[in-house]
């Protein structure tokens, strides 16, 4: 079987439109039949992109998403709707049992009802509008959401009905701190989104990656603020607010620590100034 399979569909389903489908894996859930790409587990639109650059647009974003994906957790069932700038966005909670193993997220939809807060927000770039997805309608995610479902089914069927191993969970923590790195990181967070107890998932997390849960986030967050560096021109109190350190005074002293300079002098001498 195709180990490229799971992003080959949602390539396919993608095409001819401008929408965007994106799958993250809970539990133990998710296999090497099911790797995608990261930007196809969070919002890597155009507009959305756009959308975190601006202001208390990242903060606003991802508190919006993480609500959507609290909601898909408790309630367990389908639902659609606006994001906090306006961009319409359908949620999908693939169950098995009564566990939620995965996400689907189709968005990057254009709907009228939020056009007039989606253009406020863009301001000056409202050309934007036009990468968006203007005819995909809620029957239509449905169809493409029922199409993902049945198709992560057979790839775990294909696995085993108990084949998942720690590995799996392992990597869907990893996701999901990527994902939350600027709050909701930290170990009794994840341990109650995943359904495990926080003393055995910080013990195995530890034993396969080689470090803790704290560390690791702590590792992420200062590769993310190094991109951040490196690739923008974002002032540097926003990249400590970004990357989820309490304040700057902080993440001046950790990423000093890391990297022998300050963040400051990092971009100084990478752009050779």
């Amino acid at each position: 079987m195709n180990p490229k399979g799971l992003y080959d569909l949602i390539q396919y389903l993608e095409k001819g439109t401008h929408l965007h489908i994106g799958v993250l894996f809970f539990g133990r859930f998710g296999n090497a039949l099911c790797r995608i790409p990261h930007a196809h587990t969070i919002h890597s639109t155009p507009v959305c992109q756009t959308m975190k650059s601006v202001g208390a647009g990242f903060r606003r974003c991802f508190r919006c998403r993480n609500l959507a994906l609290q909601k898909a957790l408790n309630e367990k069932k389908p639902f659609g709707g606006l994001c906090a700038c306006g961009v319409y966005e359908y949620t999908h909670p693939l169950l098995v049992g009564d566990e939620v193993a995965a996400v689907i997220f189709i968005g990057n939809i254009y709907e009228s009802k939020g056009g007039e807060k989606l253009t406020r927000r863009l301001g000056d770039r409202r050309s934007l509008i036009e990468t968006m997805e203007h005819s995909a309608s809620e029957a239509d995610c449905v169809t493409i959401s029922a199409l993902l479902e049945s198709y992560i089914r057979m790839l775990f069927a294909h696995r085993g009905a108990q084949g998942e191993t720690e590995d799996s969970l392992i990597e869907n923590i990893k996701s999901y701190i990527s994902e939350n790195l600027e709050y909701g990181a930290e170990l009794s967070r994840i341990a109650s989104v995943f359904h495990y107890n926080k003393t055995y998932l910080g013990r195995i997390f530890k034993a396969t990656v080689g470090m803790s849960v704290s560390e690791y986030v702590n590792v992420r967050r200062l590769a993310r603020a190094e991109e951040l560096l490196l690739q923008t021109r974002t002032p540097i109190i926003e990249i400590a607010g970004r990357c989820g350190f309490a304040n700057v005074t902080y993440f001046n002293r950790v990423f000093k620590a890391a990297k022998g300079v300050s963040p400051t002098e990092y971009r100084k001498r990478s752009f050779g100034q």
